[in-house]
């Protein structure tokens, strides 16, 4: 049975992480022998992986550069031996990769997921450096793949494998109980978006898309299911538009973020 390690930073609940559940079910499901390190910390989802027979190894990195993370990590993978090592993210990426050479791993694929404006040209040229060394690169999108390619990474060794949805589960919830919870009107159309509320997310551009597409179709209403650091600008935004349309109904001109 071939054996799979994947390593990603955290079990947090965000979008990288989610997508490493549904892979990871599926594999099991699949017959793969599945493991998973998160490099820091383990998360609100440690306890979904463990229930899906995933074992999971929390690594405990605490400093940036971190050695003994770093020793304990080629360690496990020495004593796990997988076939394929799969990295989530830079952090998870350069420790894993780097690790997994080390332990003799030969199979290396590194997940780029977003395109990461953060990141300095040293982590560049680390991304660059452990190309080398990789196999394969798994994306969600051809944005990202073309981000990569023009800050140096191999464009041939890209497969462009959209996010995985898995199957809705029934609801007993009638839609006329959850527009009245929303306080929507009967007719309204729902749109709904779910994610963490960070600015790379760009809620804010759908928000402002909405209330646009509302002046052709008042029955248009967005859902914003989420958290994050951006949930309280997002409110105040979504107020001040709000407040905007009332002065535009009653013929007073106004600015958002101007009172």
């Amino acid at each position: 049975m071939p054996r799979i390690l994947h390593i990603i930073p955290t079990l947090d609940r965000a979008g990288a992480e989610k997508q490493l559940l549904v892979l990871a079910r599926g594999l099991a499901r699949a017959e793969f022998d599945v493991h998973v390190a998160a490099l820091t910390r383990g998360g609100p989802l440690l306890a979904e992986f463990r229930a899906a027979g995933v074992p999971v190894t929390v690594i405990g990195k605490r400093l940036q550069a971190d050695p003994v993370a770093f020793a304990r990590l080629v360690r496990h993978i020495r004593r796990l031996r997988p076939d394929v090592v799969h990295t989530w993210l830079f952090a998870a990426g350069s420790y894993g990769r780097a690790a997994a050479r080390a332990a003799g791993v030969k199979q290396l694929v590194a997940g780029e997921y977003c395109v990461d404006r953060w990141k300095s040209t040293l982590q560049w040229a680390i991304d660059r450096r452990l190309a080398r060394y990789t196999t394969h690169f798994v994306t969600n999108s051809a944005g990202v793949r073309d981000d990569c390619a023009e800050h140096g990474l191999p464009e041939e060794k890209f497969a462009v494998i959209p996010n995985g949805v898995e199957p809705a589960r029934p609801s007993n919830l009638p839609r006329g109980a959850l527009l009245r919870e929303l306080n929507c009107p009967r007719e309204a159309r729902l749109i709904g978006v779910v994610g963490r509320l960070w600015p790379e997310k760009r809620v804010k551009d759908l928000i402002w898309a909405a209330d646009l597409l509302r002046v052709l179709h008042n029955n248009l209403r967005l859902l914003v299911i989420g958290d994050g650091r951006e949930r309280a600008i997002l409110e105040r935004f979504e107020h001040e538009l709000a407040a905007l349309a009332r002065c535009a109904r009653h013929g007073v001109a106004a600015v958002p973020g101007s009172a």
